[in-house]
């Protein structure tokens, strides 16, 4: 802070205060200019979607999948659930859009992919038909993977042979995303 002075009516200086101030990252509102530990608590897949959201975009009964559900604050969230034809979970972590883009282990399908009004970065486990298909949405509370895998080796749901576990995404994650946190923060 600095102090300056200005002439009163009687000739006498009066201090007024004048202070410069740095753009946050909170002001600018993006969470990804922050370091990680003063970022916002990540999303919580198994506490912020309902289960009846999650058996209403599978279409059928759920059971909570154990292994695919871990807690590591500030570093990774994730749930899941499984169905007769489909496991579906959900991740949530701090791993960026360009990390993505650099990791080896996926297979990027498309960036900018529409979803249920929104924009996903979509990556397959292989390029011919996937068996694993996922959708990637960078939001104020961490990158938020929605993933479904199909469990039948005959790759049906709702009773209907899918070409990949693609279609049954896009199906499915249209009622889930209204779910997810806010932004898109490439």
């Amino acid at each position: 802070m600095g102090l300056s002075g200005c002439a009163s009516a009687g000739g006498e200086e009066e201090p007024t205060a004048t202070t410069t101030s740095f753009a946050s990252a909170e002001e600018s509102g993006n969470p990804w200019d922050l370091p990680i530990e003063q970022r916002p608590a990540l999303f919580d897949p198994c506490a912020d979607i309902p289960a009846d959201a999650v058996e209403q975009a599978v279409g059928a009964p759920i059971r909570p999948e154990e292994r695919l559900t871990k807690s590591e604050p500030g570093q990774l969230q994730a749930c899941g659930w499984t169905s007769d034809e489909v496991v579906l979970d959900l991740v949530a972590t701090w791993k960026s859009h360009s990390d993505y883009l650099a990791d080896p282990t996926g297979v990027v399908d498309g960036d900018g992919h529409p979803v249920g009004g929104r924009n996903a970065l979509r990556l397959v486990d292989q390029e011919n038909e996937p068996n694993t298909c996922r959708y990637l949405f960078f939001t104020g509370r961490g990158t938020v993977a929605l993933s479904v895998s199909l469990a039948t080796t005959f790759k049906t749901f709702r009773g209907h042979r899918f070409a990949d576990a693609c279609d049954v995404l896009q199906e499915t994650a249209t009622t889930l995303v209204e779910f997810l946190p806010p932004g898109d923060f490439r």
